[in-house]
């Protein structure tokens, strides 16, 4: 009866009759014995032609090699179990042999049930050898695969193992921390109020149960990282402690993106009510300007008598100054409307040479302490843009070309030069000596919430914005970087269209008809008294009144109407006049105190030229009544039937 199916054992026996003895029995027991050697090189070519299970090999045998020296050879290359035969079972003999952890040893002459015995259990323990092997080394490949960092101790709460990424993350290698307890090598904070909190192995020892900690690690190198952990026991078939494992993960990036998200969900809010209160304020701050503008103008041109020249003068000089505060307020509410909603800001032509010295004046005290700034500035066209936003761009880079020096330690150079491409498109290059950016730094620096400075010194949006404004625009901005050698960045624009010049128009537009449309009494009064001594103005109080008088056949050369009105708005009075009185609508200019809807921008942004934001100045809406009469003239007049 066979024990096993096709198991190969190798008889290395120098004994002739006693190798084919053994040969005979164990083919008996249903093993294979195809061949016996009697010699070490025999031993070891058969084991690499037939790879055998088991090498059942004598201490002694011919040859410059004994069986234990071919033992070592056929285990070290081949993986195979020795089982071994000896007559001479002497001490110096026997501990050689334990070196090469044998399965067993068997005395000649060997006795039928000694050797099945011996074969079997041999073969069977090798095979859990194995098996255990490939666990541990799969055990292992996971360890070093996952992302987690995995630290595992035993029942006294001793390290015994560290996978890599908790060698990365606590900066610590297995072989230093080996034997030593978790809270040695590793400090656990609590991410608020920096205070230590005990080690999860000493928490689960005493509790034995899984914890989940968050806090924060301070790694070997004094680096904080933001973790989310767990430590569970680990016991074995019985319930005894056999120790810990601790799994842990770095949330630092998390955290930190969930802290941008809300630090950008309160600069949302904050520019939802920056947007009403500056919306709110315009219509009361546009009417003080208007009439602060008007009151000037009446008082500059009346013929005031001798005796009152000096009162009226401390009264113009009075109104002055509240047209100043009231002017100072205005850009308060532009900076406003600006953050709030900034791709409203209006655009024009724009020098970009005065703006680049505006922007180094503004910077001049930071840069000096830290650089030497020179300028080559060449002659170049203008762009269309807003001028205050590409002073913005200008700032920061400057900016940060600064800080970049500081951080070498060293008294360094920005150049700033301006240029003209083949093409015509304006190139402005900001150059400085300073730190210098890595290749990884490059790859992300126009990234949102980005920064490589210091907490606290950067939100990481100054360049992702640089690069909004200089996109919208039609340009590029690229950058250039070597560490330690400094950093050039490059904007580039394009020119400005060429300017049209408006068609000449004849005729004077003194009397010419005006219709104000606005629902804040204030505002509407204060228009006329500003626009009746040059136009002929009537007054609607809504748009469904102006609607009603063009309906009834009335007429008008230009249609100044608010944008934001209670029931039917200066939009909805646009689309209709435009359906049913096309002249009409192409004649109105609208007023607003802050285009804030997605569909307002984008009405505002369709209507180009023909808007203007509250407050403004006479001379501003003047100048818009003008350029409209210019376009299209007056209304004629029908001749009666």
């Amino acid at each position: 009866m066979q024990l096993v199916d096709s198991r190969h054992v190798l008889v290395v026996e120098d004994e002739r009759v006693v190798a084919k003895d053994l040969q005979r029995t164990l083919t008996n027991l249903g093993y294979e014995v195809p061949v016996t050697v009697a010699t070490a090189d025999d031993a070891i070519r058969a084991a690499s032609e037939r790879c055998p299970d088991l090498v059942l090999m004598d201490i002694r045998i011919k040859g410059a090699r004994d069986g234990i020296e071919t033992a070592e050879i056929l285990k070290s290359r081949f993986d195979v179990p020795v089982v071994y035969l000896t007559a001479y079972a002497d001490q110096q003999t026997v501990s050689r042999a334990k070196l090469t952890e044998p399965h067993a040893y068997l005395l000649k002459p060997v006795k039928i049930d000694e050797l099945r015995t011996a074969v079997e259990i041999a073969i069977y323990k090798h095979d859990m050898e194995r098996r255990h092997r490939e666990r541990e080394r799969w055990f292992a490949t996971t360890l070093r695969s996952i992302g987690d960092a995995v630290i595992s101790t035993d029942a006294d709460g001793f390290i015994t193992l560290m996978n890599p990424m908790a060698e990365e993350m606590t900066g610590w290698r297995t072989a230093d921390v080996r034997g030593k307890r978790l809270g040695e090598v590793l400090r656990l904070i609590d991410e608020e109020s920096q205070q230590a909190v005990e080690d999860p192995v000493a928490q689960v020892l005493r509790a034995g149960k899984v914890l989940h900690v968050h806090g924060a690690i301070v790694a070997r190198a004094g680096e904080q990282r933001i973790i989310a952990d767990s430590a569970a026991p680990i016991l074995d078939e019985a319930g005894k402690l056999l120790g810990v494992v601790v799994v842990f993960r770095d949330v630092s990036e998390a955290r930190r993106l969930q802290r941008r998200l809300e630090f950008a969900e309160r600069l949302a809010s904050l520019g939802t009510l920056a947007a009403g209160v500056a919306h709110e304020m315009n219509n009361p701050l546009s009417f003080v300007v208007a009439n602060l503008d008007f009151a000037l103008r009446e008082l500059r041109q009346a013929e005031i008598p001798p005796d009152k020249n000096a009162w009226i003068t401390e009264v113009v000089r009075a109104l002055g100054e509240a047209q100043e505060g009231a002017e100072r307020v205005t850009n308060i509410i532009a900076e406003l409307r600006a953050f709030a909603r900034p791709n409203t800001v209006p655009f024009g032509r724009v020098d970009v040479n005065r703006v680049l010295n505006a922007a180094i004046d503004m910077v001049a005290a930071e840069v000096r302490v830290r650089a030497r700034l020179t300028t080559q500035l060449h002659t170049v066209p203008t762009v269309l843009a807003n001028e205050t936003r590409l002073g913005q761009v200008f700032m920061n880079l400057l900016v940060n070309a600064s800080q970049a020096i500081a951080a070498t330690g060293k008294y360094g150079n920005i150049v700033v030069r301006t240029s003209t491409t083949d093409s015509g498109q304006i190139v402005i290059e900001v150059r400085d000596d300073g730190c210098g950016m890595s290749s990884d730094v490059l790859k992300r620096i126009f990234d949102p919430f980005f920064t490589t400075k210091e907490p606290g010194r950067g939100t990481g949006l100054g360049l992702a914005v640089c690069h909004g404004v200089v996109t919208s625009l039609g340009g590029d901005i690229e950058v250039r970087s070597r560490v330690e050698e400094g950093t050039t960045f490059f904007v580039t624009l394009p020119p400005a269209p060429p300017e049209v010049m408006p068609p000449q128009t004849t005729g004077s537009s003194a009397g010419a008809n005006v219709l104000v449309v606005d629902d804040e009494p204030m505002v509407r009064n204060t228009l006329a008294r500003m626009l009746s001594r040059d136009y002929t103005i009537t007054i609607a109080q809504d748009a469904q009144d102006a609607l009603a008088m063009i309906s009834r056949g009335e007429r008008f050369d230009v249609i100044l109407s608010d944008i934001s009105m209670a029931g039917m708005t200066g939009i909805e009075l646009h689309d209709v006049l435009a359906e049913r009185y096309a002249d009409q609508a192409q004649r109105m200019v609208f007023l607003s105190g802050g285009a804030f809807t997605g569909e307002t921008i984008d009405f505002v942004r369709q209507m180009g030229q023909r808007h203007l934001e509250k407050p403004f100045a006479l001379s501003q809406l003047r100048g818009l009544i003008q350029e409209q009469l210019e376009r299209l003239g007056r209304v004629k007049k029908e001749l009666p039937n």
